[in-house]
């Protein structure tokens, strides 16, 4: 059932085919989708239009691109969910400090449609 107060969710992965899977699997359940292709991009995304929750790739335009974005995010905007999306989320713990990041989820790509949104709505469902 779609949502009647459309939340939006900012989409900062280097792979647009992540863009539009995204976009095909939450617009349709009532979600605002906008996505940026670097960590930089979706900083300055954030900046101008700040979003309900951010699915953010660990690595973009640097092996790390994405928990430097994470920091930034936790920093200028923590009450906003981080769920994070990752071909290494199994090994990000060992290869990153993951602790000292404010996520909400950490989870590995791809993401079954149906997890997505779920995840979403539960992290959604959680902001104070």
């Amino acid at each position: 059932m779609p949502m009647t107060n459309q939340a939006k969710i900012l989409v900062i992965d280097d792979d647009p085919d992540i863009h539009e899977i995204c976009r095909l699997v939450l617009e349709p359940q009532g979600y605002a989708v906008a996505v940026a292709s670097s960590g930089a991009d979706g900083r300055a995304a954030m900046a101008a239009d700040p979003a309900d929750l951010v699915v953010l790739d660990v690595m973009m335009e640097e092996a790390d691109a994405g928990f430097q974005t994470a920091q930034w995010l936790a920093e200028k905007f923590p009450a906003v969910p981080v769920l994070m999306l990752s071909s290494i989320a199994d090994a990000a713990d060992s290869l990153f400090d993951t602790g000292t990041l404010k996520l909400a989820d950490l989870v590995n790509k791809p993401i079954a449609p149906r997890a997505l949104v779920e995840t979403v709505r539960r992290l959604l469902a959680a902001r104070p």
